[in-house]
């Protein structure tokens, strides 16, 4: 009786414990969970509030270089849709082998994007950049999209061949246009600092 005892004790405590050990883990695993997903809430918050700062200060920016508030609003509108084709050609490009080589050659796609970085930062300097906003930026998009649907086409024939080398021509003309636009804002930086820098 008393073996049989011990042995239902034993057994009943063992069960006991597992279900604590149960529960412990399932604590730790939520404790755990917890932090990460405060960690990523810091994180996110932070982040929104990055943007918020970036926002003001760039406000601040194209108050000082004399933008009214809906000359601010028009030039965020623009900048939104530059940003948008600059997209539309990056993923444009990450789908064929060919436009990828094209980049890897002009850099026109990296050229872009630093001279949409320079516009954000010299809001003066919008009106110059006018054929690369309203333009290159949508020709480029319009070439990438036609080059891509040109090679889906199951049946190529003699003209769509043609087609195909034409379009990919201009798409890389275009690409090297913009990546000389480019070094021609940085020429320009380089004289502005060179007029700027007396020496003794």
């Amino acid at each position: 009786m008393n073996m049989y005892m011990m042995n239902h004790t034993g057994g009943h405590l063992g069960f006991v414990n597992l279900i604590l050990g149960i529960i412990f883990v399932v604590l730790v695993i939520k404790i755990i969970v917890g932090v990460t997903v405060m960690h990523r809430e810091n994180k996110s918050g932070e982040t929104y509030k990055d943007k918020n700062i970036n926002k003001k200060e760039n406000i601040e920016r194209y108050h000082d270089a004399g933008l009214s508030d809906s000359d601010i609003k028009i030039f965020r509108e623009n900048l939104a849709e530059a940003k948008s084709n600059i997209e539309t050609w990056e993923k444009n490009l990450k789908k064929n082998d060919d436009l990828q080589v094209v980049e890897s050659v002009t850099g026109g796609l990296d050229a872009s994007k630093h001279t949409f970085k320079y516009i954000v930062q010299n809001p003066q300097e919008l009106t110059k950049q006018n054929d690369f906003l309203y333009k290159d930026l949508p020709n480029m998009v319009k070439l990438t999209d036609k080059y891509l649907e040109m090679k889906k086409q199951s049946v190529k024939t003699e003209d769509i061949e043609r087609d195909l080398d034409e379009t990919l021509l201009l798409i890389k003309t275009l690409s090297s246009h913009i990546s000389k636009n480019y070094h021609e804002i940085l020429m320009d930086d380089v004289n502005i600092i060179k007029h700027e820098v007396t020496f003794d």
